[in-house]
């Protein structure tokens, strides 16, 4: 019996559309591997008679291909050609993943949070919208990216971490009148990175380390982690209790204090010019480093201290981040530090990670430099001072009471009043009712004795959410 000659594959191009022909044919052929309509193990046309069939470049049917490929719905066997792939199901039972129900835990805020889509409020979360942040300037970006050569594109990068960037970030620093050479900077995978790098070269396990506490949930984890007595620093209103800093370390003689002074995550309070002297008193009184987490800088006051300005660096190390001005995806972050100490955290990166991705590090720079960053900021600042102020008013409404007048930046933080519910089972409640909060128990070392939250402004002032903590 003769064999059946299958019709020549129609794909419906268009010339004249934004969709380039490449995705065009790959598309197309994925939808009929979908249908059935080219079943398993059944061999594609070769490029050159897809190409005459459609009046299309060799190179657009190769490029086609290829990307089915690297989706695995075609298989490229040596002088053969290309073959559909077996689909999932077919040789045998579908694997199915079913996830499981999540629990509002430290664990869950570290290592879930940012995949889980089951919760659909993220009230609680610690990123900005999208559409807050600058999606144009980063496109500019990339397309400049893209046109340069690509012998700029390869390599490791320079251990220290591009120059141009950190030039850009010393005169950054500059503005806040802090006078540092390009040899004190140098750039981190994300500032949680720049404060893994502090810890493992200047700390050994069993040394002491103060904290904000409330404080950053992941450093938390990472001094533990790293075998270090933690001690907590209540935060207040206007920075940290100086008075309990000074008790602490006249007994405890701690390495270090991890602090932010700026728009600090989880309460959004800042530091006053008082408490910051005090603290940098404190410092030099007991022979602690301070190191200063400040990712928030861009988004705070004129007014706001730097620490590290204030100490030219002789016991500060400055950590920072564009994860919140630019995009958190491209975590780049950098230390500014004393000479001899920034070779000694170099060091420990190239053990640890070798250089950073340079790509990522062009890609800020070129954000920074394009021309629209500042006016970004300005915009941004607005933004987030207006919706701080509207939530809190809600949430006050809601029966919650806000730690700080609304300030700016990214969090606010409150107290249920009342209740008598703890807060991890707020957060299971509210859970369940699609909305994901994170309870104070995350940043406080220990237990504690209210029912605290941190809200994102970006996220928070949904109808939801204050129905919810009206029913408590």
């Amino acid at each position: 019996m003769a064999k059946l000659q299958r019709e020549p594959l129609q794909l419906d191009l268009q010339r004249n559309t934004a969709a380039r022909l490449v995705e065009q044919v790959a598309d197309g052929l994925a939808l009929l591997i979908e249908r059935g309509e080219l079943r398993s193990g059944e061999r594609l046309p070769s490029v050159r008679q897809l190409a005459e069939s459609h009046g299309i470049g060799a190179s657009t049917v190769v490029e086609a291909y290829e990307q089915l490929v690297a989706r695995g719905m075609l298989l490229a066997r040596r002088g053969a050609g290309f073959f559909v792939a077996a689909r999932a199901g077919q040789s045998g039972a579908r694997a199915v993943f079913m996830p499981h129900e999540p629990v509002i835990d430290s664990a869950w805020l570290l290592s879930e949070m940012f995949a889980d889509e089951r919760v659909p409020i993220k009230a609680g979360c610690g990123w900005l919208p999208g559409k807050w942040l600058n999606d144009e300037g980063l496109h500019q970006a990339e397309r400049r990216i893209i046109r340069s050569p690509g012998a700029q594109q390869v390599g490791y990068g320079h251990p220290f971490g591009y120059a141009p960037l950190r030039q850009l970030i010393a005169q950054f620093l500059g503005h806040w009148s802090l006078d540092v050479a390009i040899d004190q900077v140098l750039t981190t995978h994300g500032a949680t990175q720049g404060l893994d790098l502090v810890i493992r070269t200047m700390t050994q396990p069993g040394d002491t380390v103060m904290i904000d506490d409330p404080g950053y949930c992941n450093l938390i984890a990472m001094l533990r982690l790293a075998g270090l007595n933690v001690i907590g620093v209540s935060r207040t209103p206007g920075g940290v209790d100086t008075d309990m800093l000074e008790t602490l370390a006249r007994a405890h003689q701690p390495k270090m204090f991890f602090t932010t002074s700026v728009l600090q995550n989880p309460t959004g309070t800042s530091y006053t010019p008082a408490c910051a002297m005090r603290v940098l008193q404190a410092a030099e009184r007991h022979g602690f480093w301070v190191v200063e987490d400040d990712i928030f800088r861009e988004l705070g006051q004129a007014t706001d201290p730097m620490l590290a300005a204030l100490d030219g660096l002789q016991r500060v190390i400055y950590v920072g981040s564009y994860s919140k001005t630019i995009a958190p995806s491209l975590r780049v972050g950098y230390v500014a530090c004393q000479r001899e100490l920034a070779r000694q955290i170099v060091h420990t990166k190239m053990v640890l990670t070798l250089t950073n991705s340079e790509i990522n590090e062009r890609l800020v720079h070129n954000v920074l430099t394009e021309g629209h960053h500042r006016r970004h900021v300005q915009t941004l600042n607005a933004t987030l001072l207006n919706a701080q102020s509207t939530l809190n008013a809600k949430l006050a409404d809601a029966g919650l009471a806000p730690f700080t007048a609304a300030r700016g930046g990214m969090f606010t933080w409150a107290t249920l009043e009342g209740s008598g519910l703890p807060a991890r089972e707020i957060a299971d409640r509210a859970r369940q009712k699609g909305i994901w909060l994170a309870p104070g128990d995350f940043f406080h070392l220990g237990a504690p004795e209210k029912a605290s939250f941190r809200f994102n402004v970006g996220y928070a002032d949904v109808p939801e959410l204050f129905d919810f903590f009206r029913s408590l």
